[in-house]
């Protein structure tokens, strides 16, 4: 193979953004040891060794009957704590088989018998609840309340006693939202088509033909768009049915919007639907230009493959499980307790619902983690922000008096250990440049969970305020939204937006999506402390893990003198703290002089990301009008020019203006590569032996019916992407060396 020094330099590039090495291991290798938390029972029981069993509640309803009887004599004290006990173990057990079942039917959505046994699992858990409540009501109230009344608060004693019970209407309506989430769970799950031209487009085949040019990108936008329509419409009209249930549940429990029902009740927020108007507001006005100026650094380390690389399953727990004990020793032996009882799934499942979470299986005092993950660097920073989840839960105590933390506050758990394990990346990555792009990967993620949590509150705001609303509504409102929060141009002539289902909280866990912006803000705290006290502030996130469940969420950083996190003020100041921190405005005029693209690359165009990477390495340039001119028919003399990059003595082309086809430029190619072109190609129009060493390095694919088209004239952005796809197999194939 004939090669000249360029070709070599630019192999060299691509080697750099190409290779992933293994983590580097630090030189500092021993937990910190801190001493933060209370212990807690755990089971040494494996995830694998716990089985979900049906429960009878007829048996444990007829048991709180046998406990009442004896309530009125006080010489009955013993025996009703020693069956009052038996039965609130029951009830734990009760909450474990329902959360064994949540996490099965999560691993596998198309399980219809999980999903109709977690319907009855649901049922039994609030029922059950319902009556212990009543219970402890009935003894307080009686002469045998002495060993009860010791393990509860003066707030436990005036919830129980002014608790009203759950009306058969609730009951019935919890039943009918339970069934509409395992609808929408059963219908996300499927694949959406839309005809065009006779057949049956899904996004995946779209994608595909996009990418192969196969289908114009003007053909594209438009069956896209009829696919998500139709998505839409069927997963919207579940959603109008869960709004018409929940507005009933709101109204069971003497609310006059479901909202509001859910930030007071469901959520237990310390600020109300109209307080956090004003932190809606900072966002816009703040994070928003924050957002834009992340978004171009990462648009421009977008070919970094360690965006792209796999950190599903195990891979992710491995790069950090070095680092979590330099943190701290307690969150070290959580981690342990996790990996040794097998107590997570994220490796890939086709079966597998769209979802990140972290439960608590209370029987065993065990956490389990969940993910379905996603093939790319979002695993990593998953794995991350579920153990922020996962430590709280294993320090957490579980019995049946115990509050679970705010949302709000568990957010910042998860958010907080993700923005201070920054300070370990430059070990766990490859180089600084890797370390670099994976911060500004986090940050960006961190803003825009900012500017996408009141966007979707702000949309539910609407949705449970709206009379008569309508499918149609919703879409208006979406689009209204995201001009608002900057997602699209005010002036996109677009009055509807369809992907609002894509977020699963919207139908699963309603009105949640601001707990993600008002914890990031609260996270980012952490992080800028750690810039001048890395340790100091690391202990004052475990401190704020540590905090009872009885703090609110503005109530916990008062507690830590920080200031609260939804504060206009605050907002605007952590905005200005980090464009200089970050030193953006250097970092992008820097990125404006040396990789501004040309105007007439779409970076949205299936080309974009190969043209960038060579335009970004010099092997194309822009002509004297500052355009690449993508989309033109090449010419031999275009070919010649590109393939002299790489390539010694080639001849000049006999008519350098006339139009070059696919099967010339594999040829020459091929040819001047020296490839082995004794093989067929695997086309069904062609059979010549440079398209078929070219298609066995990966550089071309052909078309969605088969064919290579041979004779077609090949444009400059194919030429491009052909040549790029040349280059990493030769990458590829020098490393494996």
């Amino acid at each position: 193979m004939r090669m000249r020094k360029r070709l070599l330099t630019l192999l060299m590039v691509l080697s750099l953004l190409l290779q992933v090495c293994p983590a580097a291991l630090a030189a500092e290798d021993k937990d910190r040891e801190t001493d933060f938390f209370t212990d807690q029972p755990h089971a040494d029981v494996d995830y694998a060794d716990m089985v979900y069993k049906h429960i009878d509640g007829a048996p444990i309803l007829a048991e709180m009957e046998d406990i009442r009887e004896l309530l009125s004599d006080g010489g009955n004290e013993k025996a009703v704590e020693e069956k009052f006990n038996g039965f609130t173990d029951q009830f734990m057990e009760i909450v474990t088989m329902y959360s064994l079942l949540n996490i099965q039917t999560y691993q596998d959505v198309t399980d219809e018998a999980a999903a109709a046994e977690l319907e009855y699992a649901t049922t039994l858990y609030m029922t059950v609840a319902d009556g212990l409540i009543l219970l402890i009501q009935d003894i307080l109230e009686s002469p045998c309340d002495g060993f009860l009344r010791p393990q509860l608060t003066e707030e436990d004693i005036e919830y129980y006693t002014g608790y009203e019970a759950l009306t058969e209407e609730q009951l019935a309506l919890s039943a009918k939202e339970t069934a509409l989430v395992n609808e929408y769970m059963a219908a996300a799950y499927k694949v959406y088509t839309a005809e065009y031209e006779g057949r049956e487009w899904d996004d995946a085949s779209l994608a595909k033909a996009l990418a192969a040019g196969d289908m114009d990108e003007e053909t594209y936008s438009a069956v896209s768009l009829a696919v998500a329509r139709n998505k839409n419409a069927a997963l919207g009209g579940i959603y109008l049915r869960m709004v018409e249930v929940r507005e009933a549940i709101a109204a069971s429990n003497g609310y006059d919007n479901y909202a509001d029902y859910a930030y007071e009740e469901v959520y237990q927020r310390d600020y109300t639907q109209k307080e956090i108007h004003s932190f809606h507001q900072a966002v816009k006005q703040d994070v928003v230009p924050l957002y834009d100026a992340l978004y171009q650094l990462y648009y421009y380390e977008s070919d970094n493959p360690v965006y792209t690389g796999d950190y599903a399953g195990d891979v992710a727990l491995d790069m950090i499980e070095p680092y979590v004990g330099r943190l701290s020793s307690e969150l070290a032996e959580a981690f342990a307790y996790m990996r040794e009882h097998g107590l997570y799934d994220i490796g890939y499942s086709d079966t597998k619902g769209e979802a990140g979470f972290t439960t608590l299986l209370d029987s065993y005092g065990a956490p389990f983690y969940f993910n379905a993950p996603s093939g790319d660097l979002y695993d990593f920073s998953t794995a991350i922000h579920e153990f922020g989840h996962y430590n709280n839960f294993y320090w957490q105590k579980a019995g049946w008096n115990e509050s679970s933390k705010a949302i709000d506050i568990a957010e910042v758990h998860s958010q907080g250990m993700e923005l201070l394990f920054t300070r370990f990346y430059e070990d766990i990555f490859d180089s600084a440049e890797d370390a670099q792009a994976v911060q500004d990967y986090l940050l960006l993620n961190l803003s825009s969970a900012l500017i996408t949590g009141c966007l979707y509150d702000e949309l539910q705001q609407f949705v449970y305020a709206e009379e008569d609303l309508t499918l149609e509504k919703i879409n208006r409102e979406f689009c209204r939204l995201c001009k608002d929060y900057g997602l699209m141009p005010e002036d996109d002539e677009r009055e509807e937006l369809y992907s609002w289902y894509n977020v699963p909280h919207t139908f699963t866990s309603p009105c949640y999506y601001i707990s993600y912006a008002v914890s990031a803000a609260g996270a980012f705290s952490f992080w800028l402390d750690a810039q001048d006290d890395y340790f100091a502030a690391v202990d004052d996130y475990l401190k704020f893990t540590a905090l009872d469940a009885a703090y609110g969420f503005q109530e916990s950083f008062e507690a830590l003198g920080m200031e609260s996190p939804i504060d206009p003020k605050y907002v605007e100041d952590l905005s200005g703290t980090l464009w200089e921190m970050l030193e953006l405005e250097a970092r992008l005029a820097a990125l404006e002089e040396t990789t501004a693209a040309p105007a007439d690359l779409d970076l949205n165009a299936w080309f974009a990301r190969e043209v960038a990477a060579l335009y970004g390495m010099g092997a194309i340039q822009a002509d004297e009008d500052g355009l690449l001119r993508p989309c033109d028919l090449a010419i031999w003399n275009d070919a010649v020019a590109l393939v002299e990059q790489i390539i010694d003595g080639l001849p000049a082309p006999e008519d350098g203006e006339a139009v070059i086809t696919r099967v010339e430029f594999a040829r020459l190619l091929a040819e001047n590569l020296e490839l082995d072109q004794s093989d067929s190609a695997p086309f069904s129009d062609t059979d010549d032996g440079a398209v078929a060493a070219l298609a066995a390095l990966g550089a071309v694919n052909g078309y969605a019916d088969g064919t290579f088209r041979p004779d077609q004239p090949i444009s400059r952005a194919e030429m491009w992407v052909v040549v790029y796809r040349l280059l990493v197999s030769l990458v590829d194939q020098l490393m494996a060396a």
